[in-house]
């Protein structure tokens, strides 16, 4: 029976009586001896055979994050399905390979307790293989702080100037130069902990790096408790919007204590919520009654401030105006309170209904005939 397999997108090898035939995306098809696969890719032939774990060199292991759990459910695949993506090494020696991309393969593959893995083997300089791997971007989602590494590669080590890079990737230069500087403001010890996939990269971008360059001892505080459990977007959010508001010694026990913190709040928001719902209606009326009188207060104390002598008809009737549809406001409010606290009115619920009924103003609102 034959086997199709994919290798990369757009690209099939399927065997049939001992021959491998590559589908390429020209239209056509190239045959060759089933012990030596090749792999067409923009131009060139490129091998894709089975090669020892051993032979190959990690060159490139702290671009990438571990991601402990992709890892286990890549494993439980290539259990079941054997592997099928070929991962990509440049051919460094007769033996020797550099891996440029598909290390979660190879921890998985490793996981599986197998010694060899499935490559494609590319010819030619590392800077090149790297690049060609960052061009290929929508081929596969790279996490924002490996590509940044990478982009970090080609700039320190092999000296080529944004610009190029840019130019080389098929990006703007503000893609590139925006990682490198996102790159460049977390400490090591940030980045280790990125890498293990202890952190996660918004995590590390979006609130220990703020408070890292203000604070530094905070950041480290943070990082080092969110390695040991993680938190979700919502309740780091949440964190970071207290830690913001908070005086020095709540800073402190924010980061130094963040679940219990995050566990205090969720218990005073649910105290709050009992509270409002033993209170109803009632308790929401007084509440507001008591914003609307504190507003009032404010307000009195500013007429003397805002009314003068000289004062453009203008500017006046415009405070004059917004103050009496608020006195309008208060008048319809007042008389729909006299109305129902009359000393006639029966009190009753069935009544209060239907008085409420006949109040309406929009007829939509009334019973039914």
């Amino acid at each position: 029976m034959p086997t199709f397999l994919w290798f990369m997108l757009g690209h099939g090898l399927i065997e049939v009586g001992g021959v491998i035939f590559v589908d390429v995306r020209v239209g056509w098809s190239i045959d060759f001896p089933a012990g030596s696969e090749v792999v067409m890719d923009s131009g060139h032939l490129r091998e894709v055979k089975e090669i020892e774990i051993a032979q190959l060199h990690l060159r490139y292991a702290h671009t990438r994050i571990e991601w402990p759990q992709r890892v286990l459910a890549l494993a439980s695949s290539i259990e079941r399905f054997g592997q099928i993506l070929p991962v990509i090494v440049l051919r460094e020696g007769a033996n020797s390979f550099v891996l440029i991309d598909g290390y979660l393969r190879v921890k998985a593959i490793k996981r599986c307790l197998r010694d060899t893995v499935m490559a494609e083997i590319w010819e030619g300089k590392e800077e090149e293989a790297l690049v060609e791997v960052l061009a290929r971007g929508n081929s596969r989602k790279w996490d924002l702080m490996e590509e940044a590494a990478l982009l970090r590669e080609l700039h320190d080590q092999y000296h080529l100037s944004q610009s190029r890079i840019a130019s080389l990737v098929g990006r703007k230069q503000s893609w590139v130069s925006g990682r490198l500087a996102l790159y460049s403001a977390l400490s090591e010890d940030l980045m280790e902990s990125i890498r293990k996939g202890a952190i996660s990269t918004w995590a590390a971008t979006r609130v220990i790096a703020p408070i890292a360059r203000a604070i530094p001892e905070h950041a480290k505080a943070l990082s080092d408790n969110l390695s040991k459990a993680s938190l979700s977007t919502r309740e780091l959010t949440l964190l970071f919007r207290h830690y913001q508001k908070a005086n020095r010694k709540q800073r402190e026990n924010i980061v130094c204590e963040p679940f219990l913190f995050l566990k205090a709040l969720h218990s005073k928001e649910q105290a709050t919520e009992a509270k409002t719902l033993k209170e109803g209606l009632e308790g929401k009326w007084l509440r507001d009654l008591r914003v609307i009188t504190h507003m009032l207060r404010g307000l009195f104390r500013e007429v003397s401030t805002l009314f003068y002598c000289g004062q453009s008809n203008l500017d006046r009737r415009t405070l004059l105006t917004a103050f009496e549809e608020s006195q309008k406001q208060f008048m319809e409010l007042e008389k729909q309170i006299r109305r129902y606290d009359r000393d006639d009115y029966p009190g009753d619920e069935a009544s209060h209904l239907e008085s409420l009924s006949a109040g309406s103003p929009n007829p939509a609102d009334q019973p039914n005939p």
